[in-house]
This record gives C-alpha cells, structure tokens and sequence, in this order.
C-alpha cells in the first residue's frame, strides 16, 4: 500500500526533487514486499506439507481462500470502471474473462496471479526440493540452493532477451507468458519460493545463516540501496525538468534481486526481534487481515485521495506528509473494512479466511499458516 502511495504522489504537480528523494528512500526501504510475501508462502507450505500432499483438498482451500475472492473483488473492480457503465454485452464478457485469467482489472492483481501459478505446480516444486533435500547433505542442499540463484540471476539478466526469442514463435498462452504478461510469470519470481521452501524444510538452520550472514546482508542492503537511490535521483532529471519516475528499480533485474535478498534478510533479523507479546498481536492482526487489505486497497486509496484533494492541497502540506497520511489512512480502513466484512458469514467469499487466535511467537507463525 506504502508502495502504490508513492507511485501515485510521485506524479502531483507540487513534487519537486527533494520529495522525490524522500519517496525514493520510502519505495526502497518498502520494495522488500513482493519477494518476502512469496518467501513466506513457500517456507509456510513446507512447513506444513507433511510426508503425502492431498492436492485436491489443497487446490480446494486456495480455491475458497484465495481465488475466489480475488474472482469477487475483479468483479468489483469491473463493475466500477467508468468504461462499462454505459453498455454491457458479450464483448464486455470476453474482457472480464481475460482480465480474470490475467488480473489487468486492477494494478496489483498481478501478484494474485503469479501466486496462483506457485499453487499449481506445487506439487513439481515439492517433489525436486524433497528429492534434493533428502538425496543430499547441508553442503549439497546449500550448492543446489546456490546453483537455483545463480540460474535466477542468469534468468531477470536474460528477461528481454528471451522475449524477443518467444515473440516470433507465437506459441499460444507460452508467447504471451513471456512477453506481454512477463511481470506476472511465476518463473520470474521462482528462487523467493524456492528459498522459502529451504527454510521452511530446516528453520533452525535458516535461522543460524541469516546471523552468519547479517553484516554481509547489512552491507549489501546500504550500498545498493544508496545507489539505486542515486540512479533514481538521475532518473528524475529530465530535460524539460524534474519528473519523478521509478523505472530504474524494476523487481525483475540482477543487482535489484541481490537488494531484495539483502532486504529479506535484513527483515528478518528485525522480525526476530520483535518478540514483545503486544507487538505480536498487532503484527498478527494486520497479518491475518492482509489479504482483504490487499484486494480491496486500491479502491480504499481512491477514496482515501478525496480528503488530499479537498483538504491537504489547501492547506499546503508537502507532498510526502500528504503521501503518508493517506497511506496511513487507507491501510487503517482497508484493515477495518476486512475486519468487519469478515464477521459476517459470507464475509471468507469476499476477503478469505481471517484468523488470529494467539499473540505468542507461535501465534504469529499460526496467523500465516491459516493460509
């Protein structure tokens, strides 16, 4: 949410070069989110996959928990595109169904996607890594973990190369995967779940890497994200004048995945912390709620800019303190409104299963693996 605040903020006429370093600072220290969440969904679906995966009874939960509400809230979205308030016919259908298969309804329904394509081919992802972990020792586990990163490296470096090889076979769905809906194939984004998975096959042992690894982790976060900040401060500056863009920090390139393996780590030495009984419950609601906050809070920001455009502008207030004070206010609604639709006995249609029982350090580990 954090994220889309500052994309939106970045383009007000009032944003000049200090708040663009200001938000740039803000979009790094937040680009840790995509990887980290697909981290977790790897290293919490190895955790708990026992020794046989019922693959119809888990295809089932994800279909009630997370494709359905994500099928309900593209229905919303659709529905309150200006475009199709005037007409609706077959054509308008076709377009809802491959902006259901494609998640182009809304900007952040991308992920949904590419996190739908991990639980598909789970089973392939559980039958290699359990091969190679129970094929080979902590050195092995650690060269074949190794050899996966570097073929991901390998992969973002080569990303649009590989498209210009598949536009002109214009194999059908395959082309497209790789060209027009790149950002959302889950190959991109495969080594996050793999390196999930390893952690969740051996948390304690995940655990000692990341301390061995924390002044490495540090240095590697503080460096690169002092010069992708210095790369964006270069890339506002247009020749007819300043215009805050943040292309230069796509998730999809080498030197950005070894930032946000550093920032994973980073994070989670802070999360391990964090282990005050009432920071827990806090984090715990928030998690348990976070999937409703997620579908629904680009509608929320766009109720959450009324206020801006009324108010803020008025009264002359910055750019980045009007960016954080919607933010803070779309994530306090978006996490009401879950909270509340959640109550009411068809509210896991709308934004999925929402349990937090426990504020132990359990407890917050039981709030993920709900899901």
């Amino acid at each position: 949410m954090l994220q889309h605040s500052i994309a939106h903020y970045s383009l007000v006429p009032q944003a000049g070069l200090q708040d663009g370093v200001v938000l740039a600072m803000l979009l790094m220290l937040a680009k840790f989110a995509v990887p980290l969440f697909i981290f977790i969904t790897g290293m919490v679906l190895f955790y708990n996959t026992g020794d046989q995966l019922h693959y119809g009874q888990f295809m089932r939960k994800r279909g009630m928990d997370v494709i359905l509400p994500y099928v309900v809230w593209t229905l919303i979205y659709f529905i309150l595109t200006p475009s199709h308030w005037t007409a609706f016919g077959w054509q308008e259908l076709s377009d809802l169904a491959l902006k259901v298969v494609t998640g182009k309804t809304a900007s952040h329904f991308w992920y949904i996607i590419m996190l739908i394509q991990f639980y598909v081919f789970f089973p392939l992802f559980l039958r290699g890594i359990r091969y190679i972990y129970q094929r080979f020792q902590a050195r092995g586990r650690m060269i074949a973990l190794l050899i996966s990163g570097i073929v991901y490296l390998i992969l973002a470096d080569q990303l649009r190369t590989i498209a210009r090889w598949m536009e002109p076979l214009q194999i059908p769905v395959l082309t497209d995967a790789f060209t027009t809906y790149a950002d959302r194939n889950f190959i991109y984004f495969f080594f996050y779940f793999v390196l999930g998975a390893a952690a969740g096959l051996s948390v304690q042992s995940w655990r000692e890497w990341v301390h061995r690894l924390r002044w490495v982790s540090w240095l590697v976060f503080i460096i690169l994200g002092l010069r992708f900040i210095y790369l964006l401060m270069l890339e506002f500056q247009k020749p007819d004048g300043i215009q805050i863009t943040f292309y230069t920090v796509s998730l999809i390139r080498p030197d950005m995945i070894l930032f946000l393996l550093a920032s994973m780590l980073v994070l989670y030495q802070l999360a391990l912390k964090l282990q005050q009984p009432k920071v827990l419950q806090g984090l715990a609601w928030i998690g348990g709620l976070s999937y409703g906050g997620y579908l629904m809070h680009m509608l929320v920001l766009r109720y959450s800019y009324i206020p801006d455009e009324w108010l803020y502008v008025a009264w002359g207030w910055n750019p980045v303190v009007r960016m954080l004070v919607t933010w803070l206010t779309a994530l306090a609604a978006s996490c009401g409104l879950t909270w509340l639709i959640s109550r009411c006995r068809w509210g896991k249609w709308i934004v999925g299963s929402v349990s937090v029982k426990r504020t132990t350090t359990q407890g917050a580990t039981d709030s993920w693996t709900s899901k």
